[in-house]
Parts: structure tokens; sequence; C-alpha cells
């Protein structure tokens, strides 16, 4: 993720505007095996303050993101924002 230019310009954008951003992303795996399908917390000062692989992946029918995605390995605590906790999660990510 440190090397990303999409997620740089996403911090940077962050940092200039003094807002905080969620935002999904695909990672790819160090060994060339799976992604992770991650929702990053940028905080108002640009740094990826928590991120979160989600765990439910969707396996439905002939649709199979287990496939192509590795399952995250727990739920992350809320962060602490201005307008209070805030939870990360994923698009259907339901147990």
């Amino acid at each position: 993720m440190e090397t990303s230019p999409f997620l740089l310009g996403i911090q940077k954008a962050a940092k200039e505007s003094k807002l905080a951003i969620n935002v999904g992303i695909h990672v790819p795996a160090a060994n060339g095996g799976k992604l992770s399908n991650r929702s990053c917390w940028i905080n108002e000062k640009g740094d990826i303050e928590s991120y979160y692989d989600k765990l439910h992946l969707f396996d439905y029918g002939a649709l199979k993101e287990s496939n192509s995605v590795e399952a995250g390995k727990e739920v992350v605590k809320p962060v602490e924002t201005v307008v209070g906790r805030v939870g990360l999660m994923i698009c259907f990510d339901v147990s």
C-alpha cells in the first residue's frame, strides 16, 4: 500500500483538504497469491489510520469471490473521528 500511486494521491488529497477519507482498494498479495479486498481509513493528516480486510466473501452459485480474494482475519476496532466512532466494512460482508 505504501507505494500505490492511487493511495498516495488519496492521502495527499486528505491532507490538503484536511478531510478524512475512507476508500476501498484491492491489495495484491506479496507472493502473487489472492488479493485482499480492503477498506482504508485515511485521517485528515493523510495517514492511513486503520484498514480492514473483508472477512466474509461473496460465494453464491457461480459467483466465487474466494477464487481471487483472501478472506481477512479479524474485525478491527472502530476509528475515533470528530463525528464519533466509525466502523470499517466492505459490501456484503455478512456472516
